[in-house]
């Protein structure tokens, strides 16, 4: 069956929409190759590459800030896929109570707001005695996207034949074996459209390090580039510009190489769960 184009209004309109959404990205790019002569003119493009800002940037704490936000993001989405997965798949094939209700009690984490829950979970951080450490931020994060996570296996893990469990079954296939090998594989659309909507809350977030974090040298990159700027004390701020898109590129590279799994995801999800 041919495919519909759209008409040619309706494609003006996206490709101005579209415009939209990358002006902030362009602006904030041509904003750190201005020379400081031309700076503070918004409307003037820069007639030259001036690469000064990217050498202060990145003389500073960048690359360490880079690791520890690596680090963070890798292990807490890690720990939540590890965890959301084998729950989801748990609560979509058991129909019991008990797991009814688990999986409305998993829910209701969706609803509760972070901000209001730092107090109490600051002090039970300090409790712990695990504050100032990049393992206290995995583990925020794992907690507070779970729910979300565990719902997104769920509904994913329902269109999923059971069929496969069965044949497994009769190989002699145990169930850890069965799946990580042969079920959590046909997950990973589900698990790229978790990644992508959720990494950008991780790599972005400044006010969770900012609070439990308090060693420059464990420190991500959101509140280093605001600590970079005021520890300057300067009008100029071509370098938190060039630090910005410096933080930019790997969330594009993430992008590139998982969006086509976000719609399939989501679409498979929405309408067989």
């Amino acid at each position: 069956m041919e495919r519909k184009r759209a008409s040619l209004p309706t494609e003006i309109i996206l490709i101005v929409v579209g415009l939209l959404f990358l002006f902030p990205i362009l602006y904030l790019l041509q904003m750190s190759f201005k020379h400081p002569g031309i700076f503070y003119k918004p409307l003037m493009l820069p007639d030259r590459l001036y690469l000064d800002y990217y050498k202060m940037a990145l003389h500073g704490d960048f690359f360490r800030s880079l690791w520890n936000s690596t680090l963070v993001t890798v292990f807490g989405l890690g720990l939540t896929i590890a965890i959301s997965s084998m729950a989801g798949y748990a609560l979509s094939r058991r129909t019991d109570r008990l797991f009814r209700f688990v999986f409305l009690l998993l829910l209701t984490g969706m609803i509760i707001p972070t901000v209001g829950s730092l107090i109490p979970l600051f002090k039970l951080v300090t409790s712990l005695h695990l504050g100032n450490t990049r393992s206290v931020l995995v583990l925020l994060y794992t907690a507070g996207f779970i729910p979300f996570a565990t719902f997104l296996y769920s509904a994913f893990t329902k269109s999923i034949p059971r069929e496969l469990e069965e044949s497994a079954s009769i190989d002699g296939c145990g169930p850890l074996r069965m799946f990580w090998v042969i079920l959590f594989p046909l997950l990973l659309p589900a698990t790229g459209t978790f990644i992508l909507t959720n990494v950008y809350g991780i790599w972005n977030d400044f006010v969770t390090p900012l609070i439990f974090l308090n060693s420059p040298e464990k420190m991500t990159l959101m509140p280093m580039i605001v600590q970079f700027m005021y520890n300057r004390q300067s009008t100029n701020y071509g370098p938190v510009f060039a630090l910005c898109v410096l933080a930019m590129i790997p969330l594009l590279v993430l992008f590139v190489f998982t969006q086509r799994y976000m719609l399939k995801g989501l679409v498979i999800g929405s309408v067989k769960g």
